[in-house]
């Protein structure tokens, strides 16, 4: 066998096909490396991904609409002053006119929160390194440098993690890494007060009127003035009878999102655990509780009179609340990732959010639609930049150990290649392609933006195609140096390996297409993931019913057979209309009649045993006649054999004709098996909280029925991926002898 390198042909005298293997894998390992290298040192050629927006806000005479972004820009859209809600109903957003759009520069770190003078004279921007910059709108507006058209003050407090700014925009509040507030003077970028909060959280927020700022502690939050710098109110849940502790009046989790109302009197949390509260601050009690985000809470902002509040979460949604009584009068759906902040206006029927998508969204409260859509630049979302770096740096790496294997003519080494410039792209390329053609945005504009993952398609396509042409996969499905017969053995199983790869890729592919098909289904992930756990907590009950009924079935079905293959007409007869009776009517009847027909009777049972015996009854008449029919396919001659060495009746069935039956009839009844696993979520009838009952009862509360039940049905799946696997295993187990 051929395994040093000594031994090894020079790269000249390998066959051309080889070479050109070789040199393709080499070129896109140390492509792959210098990408990711440059990329992970902040280099210039990358994947072009949206840059996410941290704040929002709108200028006093809703002219203006400012965000701050994650790259240290600020975005300043000039709103057109015939700008209408009041669009058709078959209109494109993807169409709509840009707005004008000024890029403010400056900030050398993520710009934290945006406000606007009480004159809108200006506009008001702080980013995470401490810097508070202050922007001539009218130099802007009038095409001068942004950069000098800006003043720039450096805040106190070190490192900043949170910021707010009042109404006026002459005071801002800031939360440090280390926890302390510091409260500051727009103009003059003097701190006017400095508490030591302890701040476990990052969100902060400043009152209206300058007089009052909250921070995070916990579960609860802080309120503290701002003239005095003393601790005004500590406000935390409290169970309503502290003996019982029956309810409980709180969150659950970190609170993280603050606002004030106008009036200072409430101050609106959001948290971790989904739920907005409304606090009286006076009293410290709450006044409102709010559910209907099924992610954290981002952000919150009340309108100008205090009725309501507008919240966005990590589920993709923005929220109008009414703060009397906490119910939603609209639900905005859309963004792509995280909502960040939130503003009502410019319209009176028109409200504002950016998301961690970067785009900025304004809605149409009437029918709750997007009208008007812009984005921080064209791009991917950031997540798939970070998917890209890493495989390219990943597979470099591997690329280059592959190289060294293909180099040797290793066995491995071509399967691992395989894999490795196969399934990865289908992954990491497919997915982002598919959702990039989902972006309302024009058809050349997604070109535009996916065109460096087509061309990267194309590529491994390209050296795809070489890898796997015969002349090279033969070279590497044996060692060239084995014998003959060791040469045979490892070449077919290096086939079926191959195969075996293929196919994963296939899965694989369509795995990617059915999931980027469900995303266009406009389904709530974020909803999803809040129910997933309490919708599986039926599952143990969903497999305990499917293996009883299962193990009846199998029981029956065997003594169904004995009966209708038996000279006796009393067992035969009772075979025969025991198969009649259940193929002839249908599953759901015999459901009820097990459940609400035996206690007319008095035999009552409880709902799991009714469900297992109606399952197990039902299939095991099917499965009757398979079991006949692989008793009947047992030739004659062996039962003859038999008896002449011996064996009785009941021996020659049970070690030649049962085994032999049981070999034939595994097909059939695995297909049965996996039926009955699907029908065992008809238990859910009879109250029992499995599977589908779970799922039915969280849909239809919520109205998100397709989520729930999808929730169930890839569950339904992946048991029947579990049982087709184990069906196979006994195959071959049950078919040993015949191979030999």
């Amino acid at each position: 066998m051929k395994d040093s390198a000594a031994e090894e042909p020079g790269f000249a005298a390998r066959p051309p096909a080889i070479r050109l293997v070789l040199v393709l894998v080499a070129i896109t390992s140390v492509l792959s490396l210098l990408y990711a290298v440059q990329y992970y040192l902040g280099g210039p050629i990358r994947l072009s991904v949206v840059s996410p927006f941290n704040d929002l806000a709108l200028s006093p005479n809703s002219s203006l609409v400012a965000a701050a972004a994650q790259d240290g820009t600020v975005h300043l859209w000039e709103v057109p002053p015939d700008f209408t809600t009041r669009l058709p109903a078959d209109f494109d957003v993807a169409e709509q006119t840009a707005w004008t759009v000024h890029k403010l520069a400056g900030h050398r770190s993520p710009v934290l929160a945006v406000a606007f003078t009480d004159g809108g004279s200006a506009l008001v921007s702080v980013s995470s390194d401490g810097e508070l910059r202050r922007w001539d709108l009218a130099a802007v507006l009038d095409g001068g440098d942004p950069g000098a058209a800006n003043t720039l003050l450096t805040l106190p407090g070190g490192p900043l993690a949170g910021a707010d700014l009042d109404a006026a925009g002459s005071m801002l509040a800031v939360v440090g890494e280390d926890g302390a507030v510091h409260v500051v003077d727009v103009t003059s970028g003097q701190a006017l007060q400095s508490m030591d909060a302890g701040s476990s959280g990052y969100a902060v927020a400043l009152s209206d009127d300058g007089t009052l700022v909250a921070s995070v502690q916990g579960t609860g939050l802080q309120i503290w003035d701002v003239q005095s710098g003393e601790l005004v109110r500590a406000i935390e849940g409290y169970w309503d009878d502290p003996e019982v502790q029956e309810t409980w009046n709180g969150h659950d989790e970190p609170v993280t999102s603050l606002a004030f109302s106008p009036d200072g009197q409430l101050v609106a949390s959001g948290s971790a655990d989904t739920t907005v509260l409304f606090w009286d601050i006076e009293s410290g009690e709450i006044q409102t509780t709010s559910e209907g985000h099924w992610a954290t809470v981002t952000t919150m902002v009340f309108s100008q009179d205090g009725d309501f509040l507008l919240s966005g979460g990590k589920d993709n949604k923005v929220r109008n609340i009414r703060a009397q009584g906490g119910k939603s009068s609209g639900s905005y759906e859309g963004h792509l990732s995280a909502v960040s902040s939130t503003a009502y206006g410019p319209l009176e029927d028109a409200i504002l959010s950016t998301g961690d998508d970067g785009t900025m969204r304004v809605w149409e409260t009437t029918n709750q639609r997007i009208v008007h859509m812009e984005w921080s630049r064209f791009g991917l979302q950031p997540t798939w930049g970070r998917v890209l770096g890493a495989w390219m740096l990943i597979s470099g790496v591997l690329g280059l150990f592959c190289l060294w294997g293909l180099s040797g003519y290793r066995t491995w080494s071509h399967l691992f290649a395989t894999v490795l410039f196969l399934v990865g792209p289908i992954i990491v390329l497919g997915l982002p392609l598919f959702e990039v053609m989902s972006y309302p945005l024009m058809f050349l504009t997604k070109l535009q933006i996916a065109w460096p993952l087509i061309g990267l398609a194309v590529w491994y396509i390209l050296l795809l195609g070489v890898l796997l042409r015969e002349r090279v996969a033969v070279a590497y499905e044996a060692p060239q140096g084995a014998s003959l017969s060791e040469q045979i053995t490892v070449s077919q199983r290096t086939v079926k390996t191959r195969f075996g790869i293929f196919s994963l890729a296939v899965w694989i592919a369509l795995l990617v297409v059915l999931y980027s098909v469900l995303r266009r289904f406009n389904l709530d992930i974020a909803f999803m993931g809040h129910f997933f756990g309490f919708i599986m907590a039926g599952a143990g009950l969903t497999v305990l019913v499917s293996a009883l009924s299962i193990a009846l079935a199998v029981v029956l079905a065997l003594l169904g057979a004995l009966g209708r293959l038996s000279k006796n007409p009393i067992p035969n007869g009772i075979s025969s209309f025991y198969i009649s009776l259940i193929r002839g009517t249908p599953l759901l009847v015999q459901i009820f009649i097990w459940y609400l027909g035996l206690p007319q009777l008095g035999v009552i049972l409880r709902p799991i045993a009714a469900g297992v015996l109606a399952l197990g009854v039902n299939y095991g008449a099917y499965m009757t006649e398979i079991f006949r029919a692989g008793i009947q396919a047992i030739g004659k001659g062996q039962r003859e054999a038999a008896e002449a060495l011996g064996m009785s009746g009941a021996q020659t069935f049970r070690r030649i004709v049962l085994p032999q039956a049981f070999r034939i009839v595994i097909p059939p009844i695995g297909n049965d098996f996996i039926a009955m696993m699907k029908d065992s979520s008809l238990v859910y009838l009879m109250g029992v909280w499995e599977l589908t009952f779970r799922a039915q009862k969280i849909g239809r509360q919520n109205f998100r029925t397709m989520e729930t039940f999808i929730i169930a049905a890839a569950f339904y799946w992946l048991l029947t991926v579990i049982f087709q696997a184990l069906q196979g295993k006994l195959e071959d187990y049950m078919a040993r002898g015949e191979r030999r």
